[in-house]
């Protein structure tokens, strides 16, 4: 009667083994093809779907908005460059209507209407421009030439002699300059070996060069105003 017991109790142990053994598989494969199953689609993928604006169509959009607002910005400041460059020219009618007889190649009737609105610092500038494109013009050896370079020099000297800043003496603004009798100054030289170029803004590379080539080295370089100190202290003084 015992074995009777002792085998039942253990035929049960095995049934409960076997059915805790089958669940533990069931609960596997249920784990299993969860892990595997796809997610669901998220909540922006949905609004993709139904037609709302990508993330990448929006950047596109916000760049070519700046690239607008961009060309907008470049376009604007251009009209204001030309704007002010058309009011520099109707301010200079002058200048405008030297520009037109040097696209005409009437070089001395241009040097003539630099001349009319000296003392302008900006004309003394064109008339030696001018004279420029004459030396390039003349030939290399002409007494034309020379000329042309000694009527250069004087010009940037006698530019110089007005609108001079360098502190050395007093600067005098465009009004008083107009005050002068600027007729006073044809009677001036102006020699190149005691002035020379140094200090000459209107003097380029290029003429220095053809300077040295005709004329030497100068002895010493300075201010014109220095070289005529007396002169101009007078004439300053009474004058204006």
């Amino acid at each position: 009667m015992v074995a009777f017991f002792s085998i039942l109790v253990a035929v049960a142990l095995l049934g409960l083994t076997v059915y805790g053994l089958h669940r533990y598989q069931t609960m596997e494969v249920e784990y299993t093809v969860d892990r595997s199953m796809p997610l669901p689609p998220l909540e922006a993928d949905l609004e993709i779907e139904a037609g709302e604006a990508k993330p990448a169509d929006r950047h596109d959009s916000e760049s070519e908005s700046r690239a607008q607002a961009s060309r907008d910005k470049t376009e604007t400041e251009t009209r204001t460059r030309t704007s002010a460059a058309a009011k520099t020219r109707n301010t200079q009618p002058w200048l405008a209507e030297v520009n037109a007889l040097k696209s005409r190649d009437q070089m001395v009737a241009a040097l003539s209407r630099c001349r009319q609105e000296f003392p302008l610092w900006g004309a003394y500038n064109q008339a030696c421009i001018i004279l420029r494109t004459q030396l390039k013009q003349s030939q290399s050896a002409s007494a034309q030439q020379d000329a042309l370079l000694e009527q250069l020099y004087t010009l940037a000297a006698t530019a110089e002699m007005l609108h001079d800043k360098s502190g050395e003496t007093p600067t005098l603004n465009l009004a008083q300059i107009r005050q002068l009798d600027l007729a006073r100054l044809d009677s001036l030289t102006f020699p190149y070996r005691d002035i020379g170029y140094a200090h000459l803004r209107l003097v380029r590379k290029n003429d220095i060069r053809l300077m040295q080539a005709r004329w030497g080295r100068p002895q010493q370089h300075q201010l014109p105003r220095t070289y005529h100190r007396e002169w101009w202290q007078t004439f300053s003084t009474t004058d204006t």
